[in-house]
């Protein structure tokens, strides 16, 4: 398949950080509700966790074995709504008094998505499967002549799903994150903030 030039841009931009909860992740099935709006994002980094070892035989290199693990996103956004905020860290929100409990409850499961503008004004898109975020960190500071805005950072912990796809001919696995490039030939974005995105493989007859 042929590369297309704009494939090459490099990414200028960030925006559209939207959330689903997922409802069931096993062997028969998986499902996430529909994606709601996170937050005014200002910063996404990726950070896969890689262990590689290096094995020796007959006094040289004789292989190298790899795995990986979660994959730690860092997003920094303006603010989260209280209610929000509550939602994807497990919290107990008050809706009546606007309040939020920080009750140390767990965090549910959540899909994550979001896109980047590249330099030719089209976007790579990304979808999280499956992962939870931390209680995010935040900071205040008195108010001088010049505004500092403070903004929040959260951690998003992204993980293979349990069930799995038929991912080509040969492969069948479960899916941590899928990634689209808009100027890529076969691609379209329609719907990738409506619904989550799953594999789209079909395998050839």
């Amino acid at each position: 398949m042929p590369i297309d030039s704009g494939e090459y841009k490099s990414r200028i931009g960030l925006d559209s950080l939207y959330i689903a909860e997922v409802t069931q992740d096993e062997a028969a099935g998986y499902t996430a509700g529909t994606p709601q709006y996170l937050a005014p994002a200002a910063e996404a980094s990726q950070e896969p966790t890689q262990n590689t070892v290096t094995q020796y035989a007959d006094d040289a290199a004789f292989d190298v074995m790899s795995s990986e693990g979660e994959t730690a996103i860092a997003l920094t956004v303006t603010n989260i709504p209280l209610e929000v905020l509550a939602l994807i860290t497990g919290r107990v929100f008050d809706a009546v008094n606007g309040l939020l409990y920080d009750d140390g409850g767990t965090a549910p499961y959540f899909a994550l998505m979001f896109r980047s503008l590249k330099s030719n004004g089209s976007y790579r898109y990304y979808a999280f499967l499956k992962g939870r975020f931390n209680v995010p960190s935040e900071a205040a500071t008195t108010k001088g002549e010049t505004p500092e805005p403070q903004t929040l950072e959260i951690t998003y912990s992204a993980i293979k799903t349990i069930f799995e796809w038929d991912l080509s001919d040969s492969v069948t696995d479960g899916v941590k994150r899928i990634i689209g490039d808009e100027d890529a030939a076969g691609f379209d974005p329609t719907g990738w903030f409506t619904a989550v995105p799953e594999p789209l493989f079909v395998a050839s007859s």
